[in-house]
């Protein structure tokens, strides 16, 4: 059954063991943020613009190599430490530069008619790495190929557009109908006894269709602000390096310790729903900067492109990061 992940993180805040979060460090890296560059930070052109391994000639069709991207988007760091690399690039932008890669070569890997019959030769062809250390979990992302290929032939006419399309602009909607429609997306499982759902890549998806579009036509949605953050391993490792997530000292020793964790354990549970909750007050935070500044010109941040600044700023100071803060480890499909 459909849950609004901030319903399931709200849960977690009142359960946490492990994981807390700091009002003192929400309200000085709000104020960080807010100073930053309250006009240039948050502009959804940045999609593009920054980051040159996303489409930069946009059409309707765009929208099938978001649905494309977002399907493989999960767990890219490495079992040894070495990371695998395609093109130079490593996690995410390898994936997208893999696709460029098979478009430049006139593969049709875009298109759900071509990869709902993709053989598992053809899958490990196209994520080739420039080092021989293979892209985790290659079996699993074949799967996914041609069971989301074969959704959308049989179900959306052979495209995600038509998904879009019938969510009628409505971002909760549309996060609906990718729940019931595609299982690699139902990022869920039962927390003591509760439904607990986060569903990372769904929301991720829908906020990568927003911010190409640039909140118009295929990326309008009347409620887009309805969405959190995106659960993942990267953001709780930043908020944690800030201050904002406080960890207890058995997590702490077990994360050092590089224990590889299981998706739905309580530490993990509990960091993915603790980050989702600080976004949020991140977010409520700045909505008081930016009324007590009077600033009525620019809109208050929601928590994706919170999320987005985070990601960013993450890669900037990756490696000051990774000194002082250790990321949770969990192989899944889900992020």
């Amino acid at each position: 059954m459909f849950k609004h992940p901030r319903e399931s993180a709200e849960l977690i805040s009142i359960i946490a063991e492990h994981v807390s979060i700091d009002p003192d460090s929400i309200k000085k890296f709000a104020r960080k943020i807010f100073e930053s560059n309250v006009i240039n930070e948050f502009d959804l052109r940045r999609w593009r613009s920054d980051n040159p391994l996303h489409p930069q000639t946009i059409t309707e069709h765009t929208a099938d190599w978001i649905f494309l991207i977002d399907s493989l988007n999960f767990s890219f760091w490495p079992d040894s430490g070495h990371e695998f690399t395609i093109g130079g690039e490593i996690g995410y932008w390898a994936l997208c530069f893999a696709i460029k890669r098979a478009l430049t070569q006139n593969i049709p890997i875009t298109d759900p008619k071509f990869y709902c019959k993709i053989t598992l030769e053809q899958v490990k062809n196209l994520f080739r790495t420039d080092n021989q250390r293979e892209i985790p979990m290659i079996n699993e992302r074949f799967s996914i190929l041609r069971e989301n290929g074969k959704i959308l032939v049989e179900n959306f006419q052979g495209s995600f557009v038509n998904c879009i399309r019938q969510s009628q602009s409505n971002a909760i909607t549309l996060l609906k109908l990718i729940y019931d429609n595609f299982p690699s997306f139902r990022d869920e499982f039962c927390y003591r006894s509760v439904q607990v759902t986060f569903l990372k890549r769904a929301q991720i998806l829908i906020a990568d269709i927003w911010a190409c579009y640039e909140g118009h036509g295929l990326g309008f949605f009347n409620d887009i602000d309805q969405l959190t953050m995106f659960a993942d391993y990267r953001i709780p490792q930043i908020l944690h390096y800030f201050d904002i997530l406080k960890y207890s000292p058995e997590l702490t020793d077990s994360l050092w310790a590089n224990n590889l964790l299981n998706y739905g354990d309580q530490y993990e549970i509990e960091i993915r729903g603790q980050s989702i909750n600080a976004i949020e007050k991140i977010r409520l935070e700045l909505r008081r900067f930016f009324e007590r500044e009077s600033i009525g010109k620019f809109s208050v941040p929601n928590s994706i492109q919170i999320d987005f600044y985070l990601w960013s700023l993450r890669r900037s100071i990756s490696d000051l990061i990774d000194l002082k803060s250790p990321y949770h480890k969990v192989r899944s499909i889900y992020y």
